[in-house]
């Protein structure tokens, strides 16, 4: 018999949404000795070490930083096949008494071969891998999170350097900072953006820019990483100049011939 699915009541008429760090599914024993899975909703102790399958709440704009920040590190580290990132994945650091953490990326070093990508959390200590760099994407509901208890949290687990995506809501607008931190002995070091506003990513040799309310990626020669849509856009401008050069050189061949011809 499979085990029953339930999900406990949602008072919405409470100010303070019980939900709205998210939720998991946890093993109870019903009446009749049966068990079932409940959803219960998340706590802030949560968010900062999460467990396998917990279900996070996020907007849409974390959701699209996430994936074109996933998108960008990944193609710029692609040809260091022992470097790899991570997205939204439990972490491991090895470290006595510091809990697993769920960063939005991790970027490690000694990604090994055989690793199963069907297991929810990776353990550095088990394949002798290392985070190079951790980046952090803040929520209304999580930001202090971000800010405080995972600035200190990263430090212990031996994080080089920490990033934070720091989306902002005004009621005229929104803005985004960035924040950069790097490793010393005692504790991080806020690193300085440049005096166009970008963060260097140090580990990865990548920059990290804020345009509008957007972000983008640099290469270290100044050149801006195209995302999906822009390739896209290049790519079929560039099928569309090579179909028109091939009709040119068509026409420029019969008009040849007839010329002959004459």
């Amino acid at each position: 018999m499979s085990d029953p699915l339930k999900r406990t009541s949602r008072n919405t008429t409470t100010l303070e949404d019980p939900w709205h760090y998210g939720w998991r599914y946890q093993r109870q024993e019903g009446s009749d000795g049966e068990p079932r899975y409940v959803q219960i909703p998340l706590a802030r102790t949560d968010i900062l070490h999460p467990q396998e399958d917990d279900f996070v709440v996020h907007n849409e704009n974390h959701g699209n930083d996430r994936h074109y920040l996933d998108t960008m590190l990944t193609a710029h580290l692609s040809g260091r096949k022992e470097v790899h990132v991570f997205c939204d994945h439990r972490i491991d650091w090895g470290v006595p008494g510091l809990e697993p953490h769920g960063p939005d990326l991790t970027v490690i070093d000694g990604y090994p071969a055989n690793w199963d990508r069907q297991r929810g959390t990776f353990c550095l200590s088990e394949f002798g891998a290392k985070p190079l760099l951790v980046l952090e994407i803040t929520s209304p509901a999580t930001r202090d999170v971000d800010l405080d208890e995972k600035v200190q949290e990263y430090h212990l687990a031996g994080v080089p350097f920490y990033a934070i995506v720091d989306r902002r809501y005004y009621p005229e607008g929104q803005e985004i900072r960035l924040l950069g931190y790097r490793f010393i002995e005692d504790g991080y070091v806020r690193v300085k953006l440049d005096e166009r506003g970008r963060l260097l990513l140090e580990p990865i040799e990548l920059w990290l820019a804020v345009e509008g309310c957007r972000l983008r990626c640099y290469y270290s020669n100044g050149q801006r990483m195209l995302d999906y849509q822009e390739l896209v856009k290049v790519l079929e401008d560039l099928r569309a100049r090579r179909q028109a050069e091939e009709r040119i050189h068509q026409l420029e061949a019969e008009l040849n011939r007839l010329r002959g011809q004459s």
